[in-house]
């Protein structure tokens, strides 16, 4: 039945238009439990995301909602003040609610249950249910549909998702409430507890990572947020879900930003997660960006990027995961054994290009000292010296030309890509930011043949390696000569 006491006024295009900006349904979660722990003074949460079913669960023990406050939760786009919570004093953020509309992108149907004292209400809505029952005359009021059903056995509130767009991965969820509901490490105020389909959500897990509060002022407001640099153990490969989430007045309306950061050749940019908020800046009519011509935009992007590079980057830099690291070195080598192996039997392919042979360092003269001791001492001086932990590239050297390849994240940059460094070397890097690499790097041998393949084709084409082909077909059988060769 139309529940004729709970007339929620919010304009239509609001729920149309901003239900769907979060692109991360992992979000959804985390909205709801910093609204939890801030609104609801909620002391547990129970998210249940079934292997097999249509439903998906959320139920948070915590203060509830009589009829007012359900309203007032229904409402979006009304602006609540800073404050803090009555029982435990929780620190309260101004909110415009919109949090809860993420919904709309992870399934066709709400229901909603809450119950408070001796007040229990249960709604549904769908997005059809919003056309059917918006006022006719005042496009900015609508009713819900009530449920008849057995009331909650505590304060609190239940929703329900069924008819699912996007199943999340509950992994994906723990991630998430650990790197961005930051609510989970505070301590004293009061307890709370967050499960996951029945495990526990320990802010524990997130000890190693790099917390970077971002605080910047400019000409037209204040830049707030977090940056988080986990563990590469916490994360996934790949950066498809990592990066920046831009708010404005805490509505996020862009997701997996790095500013910049995905233009240095660093490792480890699956581990940044965060969120920024500047309240000055201009959305688009869709709500779902922001006016990138604005002065305001302008602004904004350039304070991040400083920040970026002055801060994250240089974090992740001095953090970057050795095991990574040492991983991209061992087939970084392995490549470049196999291309010289490669290159000998294929030496007229190569326009009679010769690998060289490794010379042997010089030993200058010391007087006093014997040729043991210079080595001994000069080994002992390179052993004290600071290595650029991030140098991977390997380098292949023809008779007149070098072959520089390595493995780095690109971004969206292609599964391979060249650049020039200030010598004049061009290098070619295999991007791990590719859909393809998560395919391909899964085992070992796969990860090898695909690296050669795309270094030799690339080579190739960029004319890095000295042959020439006058034809598709002799492109074709010189790649293949090559790439067999190595493998063989």
């Amino acid at each position: 039945m139309v529940d004729e006491e709970l007339r929620v006024y919010t304009h239509k295009s609001i729920i149309k238009t901003l239900g769907r900006q979060y692109a991360d349904a992992a979000q959804f979660f985390v909205e709801l439990v910093v609204n939890s722990w801030m609104w609801g003074e909620s002391t547990k949460v129970e998210i249940r995301i079934p292997e097999n079913g249509s439903t998906i669960e959320y139920e948070e023990w915590g203060n509830g909602m009589d009829l007012v406050g359900l309203r007032e939760f229904l409402t979006k786009g009304k602006l609540t003040d800073e404050g803090f919570s009555p029982k435990y004093k929780r620190p309260i953020r101004e909110s415009y609610g919109m949090g809860s509309l993420a919904w709309l992108t992870v399934g066709k149907e709400l229901e909603l249950q809450v119950h408070r004292g001796r007040f229990d209400r249960t709604i549904t809505l769908t997005e059809n249910l919003i056309d059917k029952y918006w006022d006719a005359i005042d496009q900015s009021t609508w009713r819900p549909l009530r449920l008849v059903q057995a009331p909650l056995n505590h304060d609190g509130l239940r929703i329900r998702i069924r008819s699912l767009i996007k199943k999340p991965d509950p992994a994906d969820v723990r991630r998430a409430l650990l790197a961005r509901a930051n609510v989970l490490a505070l301590r004293g105020y009061g307890p709370f507890e967050v499960t996951v389909n029945g495990e526990q959500v320990k802010p524990e897990e997130l000890r190693g990572s790099t917390l970077l509060p971002v605080n910047i002022a400019t000409e037209y407001g204040r830049i707030t947020g977090e940056i988080m640099i986990m563990p590469i153990s916490k994360v996934r490969a790949g950066i498809s879900e990592a990066g920046i989430s831009v708010q404005q007045k805490h509505i996020t309306c862009l997701q997996h930003q790095f500013f910049g950061l995905d233009q240095y050749r660093t490792h480890g940019l699956s581990r940044i997660q965060g969120w920024v908020n500047a309240d000055f800046l201009r959305r688009l009519p869709g709500g779902n960006d922001f006016e990138h011509d604005s002065p305001q935009w302008r602004v904004f992007e350039k304070a991040l990027r400083g920040f970026v590079r002055n801060k994250v980057y240089k974090s992740l830099r001095q953090s970057a995961s050795r095991r990574e690291l040492r991983s991209i070195q061992y087939l970084n080598h392995e490549i470049a054994e196999r291309l010289r192996r490669s290159f000998k039997r294929n030496i007229q392919i190569l326009s009679k290009a010769m690998v060289k042979a490794k010379t042997v360092p010089k030993i200058n003269a010391v007087p006093g000292k014997t040729r043991k001791e210079i080595v001994l001492g000069e080994r002992k001086r390179r052993r004290g010296k600071k290595h650029d932990r991030e140098a991977t590239r390997s380098v292949i050297h023809l008779k007149d030309q070098i072959l520089a390849f390595d493995v780095a994240h690109g971004g969206d940059r292609g599964q391979a890509y060249v650049e020039t460094d200030k010598s004049g070397v061009r290098t070619v890097y295999v991007n791990m930011d590719h859909p393809m690499w998560d395919v391909e790097s899964n085992l070992t041998p796969t990860k090898l043949r695909y690296c050669i393949r795309q270094i030799l084709e690339r080579s190739i084409t960029e004319e890095i390696l000295p042959v020439n082909p006058s034809t598709p077909e002799e492109t074709f059988s010189t790649l293949d000569a090559l790439y067999n060769d190595a493998l063989n």
